[in-house]
């Protein structure tokens, strides 16, 4: 009988080689082949197949899973594309990764399903500035995004007319659209919700580094807070609502109306907390990892159910 096919592309800094090795491994003991080690930025398409830099036809795969958030590029999410249309089960799917990565995108949809979410607006490159002074006199303090980073990556926080027309003229010239939020200002820290195929599967905090970022590797802190059981609900909803498989949805508190607003899906799942940990790359290395960080076992655990599922019912 012919050994069915598992494609994994995963990231391996902060310690993500080591979870990479227990996915492989356990996967192969079940009996499957797997193949893991070769880069999708380095993955070509010939005659509708896509193959690897060493030539191995992944388009024969079974089911692809793929989680490296630091690695892609837009010719890597042309390959995943191309990818499932040859034919692969990939997970996250095409659609919803690139749904979720699109912060137009996924803020329309958002509000579109009654999940709370920032005021927003994509612009052009031609405004006046009379276009401009609209959009601060209304929203006081603006976000701009980059449509597609992540890690807190390219967004600046402007908090005035005369800041917000410079950099607007400094950047239109080589900038197609401005991605914009409404500041929606929060206390110390965000709420963060893992979901796994419709189950909350961990969650923490990250205090603010600054005024407003609490990416990690923008220089947020990890925080071990209990996140209330309406910020799990929300982020099922909005995970529901961009149907990815798996994804960790920002959340934030606001101080003005005491409501909770959704900044993010995430198009993949979030990094193994305790292995990161373990690297002090991102985060401080900690000889003791609070429990509410535990969730890599469970994390792996459902990475594997999923594809063994998958592929014994086709």
């Amino acid at each position: 009988m012919t050994k069915k096919k598992i494609g994994i592309w995963m990231y391996e800094n902060d310690n993500g080689i080591n979870i990479k090795k227990k996915l492989v491994s356990s996967l192969i003991n079940m009996g499957y082949e797997v193949y893991s080690n070769f880069d999708m930025r380095e993955c070509y398409l010939k005659n509708g197949q896509v193959y690897a830099k060493d030539g191995y036809c992944l388009s024969d795969v079974d089911i692809f899973y793929h989680m490296n958030a630091d690695e892609q590029n837009q010719y890597q999410n042309d390959i995943l594309r191309l990818l499932e249309l040859s034919g692969v089960h990939v997970f996250n799917d095409y659609k919803s990764f690139i749904y979720c990565k699109d912060k137009v995108i996924s803020n329309l949809l958002l509000r579109k399903n009654g999940i709370l979410v920032p005021p927003s607006m994509l612009i052009n490159n031609k405004l006046t500035k009379g276009d401009l002074k609209k959009i601060i006199d209304e929203w006081g303090t603006v976000i701009v995004k980059p449509r597609a980073n992540h890690g807190g990556k390219g967004i600046i926080k402007i908090e005035n007319f005369e800041l917000f027309c410079d950099f607007y003229e400094a950047t239109k010239l080589f900038t197609k659209d401005y991605y914009l939020e409404k500041y929606i200002p929060f206390e110390y820290h965000d709420y963060r919700v893992e979901v796994f195929n419709g189950e909350v599967i961990g969650t923490y905090c990250r205090g603010k580094c600054g005024t407003y970022k609490t990416n990690i590797s923008s220089g947020g802190s990890m925080e071990d807070i209990i996140v209330p059981e309406e910020f799990k609900k929300i982020a099922l909803e909005a995970a529901k609502t961009l149907n990815v498989t798996t994804t960790i949805v920002d959340m934030i508190l606001s101080k003005e109306d005491q409501k909770i607003y959704v900044l993010e899906v995430n198009p993949i799942m979030g990094i193994f907390l305790e292995e990161g940990m373990k690297a002090g790359t991102k985060m401080p290395i900690q000889t003791k990892i609070p429990e509410t960080f535990k969730t890599d076992k469970i994390k792996l655990e459902k990475i594997i159910d999923y594809i063994d599922n998958y592929l014994k019912s086709n």
